[in-house]
């Protein structure tokens, strides 16, 4: 840069020079014209003094006539001559690495890697600096002997503390990275699912055989074991009370004795009298029957229990019975014959009714509570001896609660 500069004053100075001289020669006078001629020289000094002189008319002509462009071309070159402080360190540091590597790799036979690594970082270093790219002749040409693994390992880039020069690491090489410790990790997933199954199949089927063996054992000790907690049961709950002989004889469905309306649940027990001394449990029922052909009124009731103790079943205990007007609906009712004129029952027929009595209240879960009269509920005086005498019914209750019979 110094040199064309001074180039350039010199040639300015020259033209001035010239210029000047020129004005001066119009302005003398013949005489001092011819004063001022100069002294002859040898053919060989004046033939390199005109070519010089020409030379110097040239460029200053070419000068005068193109300043912009010779701005620009001492631009250029300038550029080309003084590269910046960034791009000499990045050149640096390529000549560098490019040694030392090339030092590394001598015996991998890549001898020529440290001038493509100079050669490349002075490319990059013309990038950053802005200049143009040199033409085609002036580009360096690169050895087409270099192999394709030469090339590939050449895709590295400078160290980090340039951040605008790249990572150093290759990109293809990380990329295969990458991949490769995907692939380790599904495979790894993979084999853990695969255990994990296998430990699965293999507790099941362990599971599977140890049943098959010990099926006859299992079964057995179940019975054993159902045997035990009914026997315990039984001692826990007392005795179940056996039911008494019933003569189930019921009547036809029909809408005067029989409706055949389901009953859903049974809160109580209601004792009655057949208000005809002297009839037994058979004709009770005859005239029960009766009624679904006279249509005198609506009349029935499950159980009939005569004067010598039988007991008669009229309809089933999972339909409702014409007994009690009002609780029809929730309730078994239990008629009684009799032979005393002041409606009181024999001996057979009170123990039947102790018996079924307490027969029905362990089969429904109920007490002594529920026990009730015709006459609990509308009023009418049924059974009569017993509304009569209320110490006799407090007596029949007591006696249920105190009834025992053989068990199962």
């Amino acid at each position: 840069m110094g040199q064309l500069q001074r180039d350039g004053r010199r040639s300015a100075r020259q033209e001035t020079i010239e210029l000047w001289e020129m004005d001066t020669e119009r302005t003398r006078s013949p005489r001092q014209r011819q004063r001022s001629q100069p002294r002859p020289v040898r053919e060989g000094q004046q033939r390199r003094t005109q070519w010089e002189g020409e030379s110097r008319q040239g460029r200053s002509r070419q000068e005068r006539e193109f300043p912009q462009e010779r701005r620009e071309r001492q631009a250029r070159e300038s550029r080309q001559e003084r590269p910046s402080r960034q791009g000499r360190e990045i050149q640096q540091i390529g000549q560098s690495r490019a040694g030392r590597e090339s030092g590394q790799r001598r015996q991998t036979g890549h001898p020529r890697q440290g001038r493509e690594i100079e050669q490349i970082g002075q490319s990059r270093m013309a990038r950053e600096s802005g200049q143009r790219r040199p033409s085609r002749q002036a580009r360096p040409q690169r050895s087409r002997s270099s192999t394709y693994g030469q090339e590939e390992d050449l895709q590295f880039v400078l160290p980090v503390e340039y951040p605008q020069a790249g990572n150093p690491r290759p990109v293809q090489s990380m990329k295969r990275r990458r991949v490769r410790r995907r692939k380790e990790i599904i495979s790894k997933v993979v084999v853990f699912l695969f255990v994990v199954l296998c430990l699965a199949l293999i507790y099941q089927a362990t599971g599977a055989v140890y049943r098959y063996i010990h099926r006859d054992w299992t079964s057995e000790t179940v019975q054993k074991d159902e045997g035990i907690i009914s026997t315990l049961s039984d001692k826990l709950n007392g005795k179940k009370i056996v039911p008494p002989e019933i003569l189930e004889d019921y009547l036809d469905v029909n809408e005067y004795s029989r409706p055949g309306t389901k009953l859903r649940k049974v809160k109580s027990v209601f004792v009655h009298y057949t208000a005809n001394p002297g009839t037994s449990a058979q004709q009770n029922r005859s005239y029960f029957a009766n009624l679904a052909e006279t249509h005198e009124r609506s009349a029935s009731a499950h159980f009939i229990i005569g004067y010598e103790g039988e007991l008669v079943q009229c309809i089933p205990l999972d339909e409702q019975a014409y007994a009690v007007a009002t609780r029809n609906e929730d309730s078994v009712s239990i008629e009684c014959c009799y032979l005393a004129q002041d409606g009181s029952f024999t001996p057979e027929t009170y123990e039947t009714l102790l018996h079924t009595l307490a027969w029905l209240l362990e089969e429904y879960d109920l007490n002594t509570e529920d026990i009730l009269r015709h006459y609990d509920c509308g009023g009418k005086k049924c059974p009569l001896y017993y509304v009569e005498n209320e110490g006799a019914w407090e007596q029949l209750l007591a006696d249920v609660e105190a009834y025992e019979t053989p068990t199962e």
